[in-house]
């Protein structure tokens, strides 16, 4: 139905008709307009709009009072009823009841007032302030509903109760005169009062009526208003001592219709967080904020989002600081609608901390999982109930299976498998005794798989926080090897004793006190004493002879301690059971393995045959060392002795060819010259022997750089190396600790022996090498001469070996001698490789522990 329909129907209506469209003002009928004459529709618009309509039952009917102009009271009747089409439509209808023309009627001023507000009245019923009116005596005239909750007063109480009986605040009826006087000149004020539990707000109003004075009393009840103020002040109080205790700031965020957003406030512990203020009322506030360049599209995003969909925005992310220091910070704000724009009120603080926390309790976490999901057992974590909260692969490997196990147990496992239950009736045993005593529980599971049998030893450990179980850790590991072992270990016990018996050392057993606990058959060949005769006598004391001095056994056990060893070995004097003394050998064993009750193993062996070999070297020793005194001398009689008669023969020889060269014919001074050209040659041959047993490691090791020794060789060579129209290479050569003399000349030897056997009509090139190894350094010296056959490699350095004839290269065979002694002293080997015609290549190594092999 249209509203021109409702119209015309309500027009029909033969009665006085005011419409509202819920509470606006819709229609008038004409007989409501007739009917206004004497009330005007504004007071009808009044009544309606103090209406609580949703604590209203329809149809609604009361009555009401209203003055007209000549003074006279009308009542009339009031029918509310609600219509619902479309939208709620109020339909007032009213009439006349009675008239009271007051000329003729004297009436009661306060019975007035009360029909004075009763006009009001359903207004006033329904405003949760009190309303009471007093008369100049203090005495109660009106009071509406409010005020009965407040103050229990009644009808039954009108012109009885005083204001000084309800409010303390007037005392008695002197004050009260006393403060009626102080109204004349202002008659409006407030004061307050509490009633019981509730703080009231009075405003007292002084109005006049009938040409009568009467006190208007409202109630305002500000009690939860007094509590918003106590909480107001102790959030503030919260607030202020939350920014000062703990590494937050809050801050205000406006963004208006145009889009401009910007900060509207930010608390004073923001610079104290983050080292700089952020300027409010502040368009370009991004640039201020400095967010690290990885988190500002993200930033960004997140703003957006919260201001498109005015949604709670909140954002982790880092801040660069002035000194380009990195802070990690968590924001949070909540949109609230005000004045046309939204406002974010949030809190920002300093998570960098937390974040470091977080990184290394991450790291803990993923180190935890990684150890747990490698271990080599089958780990898993129960509930209280027996349900799994994790597995590791090794517990079950399958991904899918071990994610649908969470939240499951033992049975739910023995159903999905196909298995009977025997083995999750077992283990929920187990379960509940773990549970039940608080202490690991362990049991070894036997499974057959594949035609063999596995052993697991399995046990739950429940694991407790703040004193309540919370957590049961399982823990399974395969101990097949170790049963197979334990068998393996039982059936090789005999072995074992059978070998020691069988050894052909003693082998004896004694504790800290050297008290013997096993004594095996060759201890019993050594000493003559059998097992049951020594058994818990003390070793030493038993076998030891008086000859070892103040030797005591309790020495040897410090000895092993303090050198942190477990094996000790000394040489001894023994004595067997015929009183026969002998050496022995006797090595002292610590044994760590509680399981052992005796603490050292002592192994014996009779070494006097050892001990005469000994003897015998000793013996070889001195004749050697008599042998090198007399190598030294007849080195100073070859160096003195036999040169001096080899210099007369060389001398006289010469003079003979001199003076008497014109007397000889060419026979004789052939001879002549045989005897000086022999006789050269035992000298030189005298010298390199001696040169020859010069080379030893009597001088001390010096570390020398090879680079300045082989350009000092090359000087040396260059008359020969230029006569030889020769090329001399070598690459970076190392530092080494050698015997710096030897060492020049063992490469001048290798260098001048290319030089010499180079190939006719052909340019000798030498190229010389390093090589490093873990213990040693390794040269080479390669030439392009004629090269030498390999039957002659082994002979080629023996002193005084020679290849070729005088003729046809000078020498006598020491060089390549000299070299091989040179490289021995150095601790190293020579060898050769070489092709006839194609050239020779000399190895040689220098070993880089002299020290420690000398």
């Amino acid at each position: 139905m249209s509203e021109k329909s409702i119209i015309s129907l309500l027009q029909a209506v033969n009665a006085p008709i005011i419409a509202y469209k819920k509470k606006d003002f819709f229609f008038v009928n004409d007989s409501a307009t007739n009917a206004l004459q004497s009330i005007p529709i504004k007071y009808f618009h009044s009544f309606i709009a103090g209406l609580e309509l949703n604590e209203l039952f329809f149809p609604f009917v009361t009555k009401k009072y209203w003055n007209d102009k000549k003074g006279n009271i009308v009542e009339f009747e009031l029918n509310i009823s609600r219509y619902e089409h479309g939208e709620s439509y109020l339909l007032i209808s009213f009439k006349e009841i009675s008239r009271t023309e007051t000329q003729n009627i004297t009436v009661e001023k306060s019975d007035l007032i009360r029909k004075k507000l009763g006009l009001f009245e359903v207004f006033i019923n329904q405003i949760k302030e009190g309303v009471l009116v007093f008369d100049p005596d203090g005495k109660l005239v009106y009071k509406n509903v409010a005020s009965e909750k407040l103050f229990k007063i009644f009808d039954a109480d009108l012109k009885k109760i005083a204001i000084w009986e309800i409010f303390k605040y007037f005392q008695n009826s002197i004050v009260w005169k006393d403060m009626l006087q102080k109204t004349d000149k202002k008659k409006d004020f407030r004061f307050t009062e509490k009633v019981k539990s509730k703080y009231l707000l009075i405003e007292f109003q002084k109005r006049s009526f009938e040409g009568d004075n009467y006190y208007l009393l409202i109630c305002n009840d500000i009690t939860e208003k007094l509590k918003d103020k106590i909480a107001l002040e102790e959030k503030d109080f919260q607030i202020d001592y939350f920014q000062k205790h703990f590494p937050v700031a809050m801050f205000q965020f406006h963004v208006l219709k145009n889009k401009v957003h910007y900060f509207h406030y930010v608390s004073n512990s923001f610079k104290e967080l983050f080292g700089f203020n952020i300027l409010t009322h502040y368009k370009s506030w991004l640039t201020r904020l400095k967010i690290h360049p990885e988190d500002i599209s993200s930033f960004l995003e997140a703003t957006q989002q919260s201001i498109l969909y005015n949604e709670k925005f909140k954002f982790t992310g880092r801040m660069l600081l002035k000194d380009n220091t990195v802070k990690w910070f968590e924001a949070s704000a909540i949109p609230v609608f005000h004045n046309n724009k939204i406002v974010f009120n949030g809190i920002v603080w300093d998570i960098s901390q937390q974040k470091i926390a977080d990184f290394e309790i991450k790291k803990r976490r993923e180190f935890n999982d990684s150890v747990l999901s490698n271990l080599p057992a089958d780990i898993a974590v129960f509930d209280k109930n027996h349900n799994y909260l994790f597995i590791n692969p090794n517990g079950i490997s399958d991904p899918e299976l071990r994610q649908w196990m969470i939240g499951k147990n033992d049975f739910d496992y023995c159903a999905t498998r196909g298995f009977d239950n025997s083995m999750a009736i077992r283990r929920e045993e187990f379960f509940q005794e773990a549970k039940r005593s608080g202490k690991q529980v362990e049991w070894v599971d036997e499974v057959s798989k594949n035609n063999r049998t596995y052993y697991i030893l399995r046990r739950f450990y429940p694991f407790y926080v703040e004193g309540e179980f919370a957590y049961m850790i399982g823990y399974g590991i395969d101990i097949s090897d170790i049963k197979n072992l334990q068998n393996i270990l039982s059936k090789t016990e005999k072995q074992n004793n059978l070998i020691m018996q069988s050894s052909m050392e003693g082998i004896v057993i004694i504790d800290e006190n050297c008290s013997i606990s096993f004594w095996n058959t060759q201890a019993e060949k050594i000493f003559g004493w059998t097992m049951n005769e020594v058994t818990g006598k003390n070793l030493p004391n038993l076998i030891l002879s008086e000859d070892n001095g103040c030797f005591e056994i309790s020495d040897f056990f410090k000895k092993i301690e303090l050198s942190g060893q477990s094996k000790t070995t000394l040489d001894l004097l023994a004595i067997d059971r015929n009183k026969r003394k002998f050496p022995i050998e006797l090595t002292m064993i610590s044994v760590d393995d509680l399981d052992y009750k005796s603490k050292y193993f002592v192994f014996i062996r009779d070494i006097s045959s050892r001990k005469e070999k000994e003897l015998q070297i000793q013996h070889q020793n001195e004749i050697l060392k008599r042998q090198n005194t007399e190598l030294e001398q007849f080195n100073y009689i070859a160096s003195h002795d036999l040169q001096e008669p080899l210099l007369t023969i060389i001398g006289y020889s010469d003079l003979l060819l001199e003076e008497f060269s014109n007397d000889l014919n060419e026979e004789g001074k052939l001879f002549l010259d045989f005897i000086h050209n022999s006789a050269n040659r035992m000298r030189f041959l005298i010298s390199g022997l001696l040169e020859y047993n010069r080379i030893n490691k009597n001088s001390d090791t010096q570390w020398l750089d090879l680079n300045n020794t082989l350009s000092d060789v090359i000087d040396d060579l260059s008359v020969n190396i230029k006569e030889s129209n020769a090329l001399v290479h070598y690459e970076s050569l190392p530092v080494i600790e050698c015997y710096p003399i030897f060492i020049r000349l063992l490469f001048q030897n290798l260098i001048s022996n290319a030089l010499k056997f180079r190939k006719e009509n052909t340019g000798a090139e030498v190229h010389i090498q390093a090589k490093e190894h873990k213990d040693s350094w390794q040269f080479s010296v390669t030439d392009n001469g004629i090269g030498i056959e390999e039957k002659y490699f082994n002979q080629i350095f023996q002193i005084f070996r020679r290849l070729h004839t005088s003729e046809e290269y000078s020498g006598f065979g020491i060089g390549l001698a000299h070299c091989k002694k040179i490289v021995d002293i150095h601790n190293g080997k020579i060898w050769i490789e070489s092709k006839v015609n194609e050239g020779t290549t000399f190895y040689f190594t220098i070993s880089k522990k002299l020290k420690n092999d000398n």
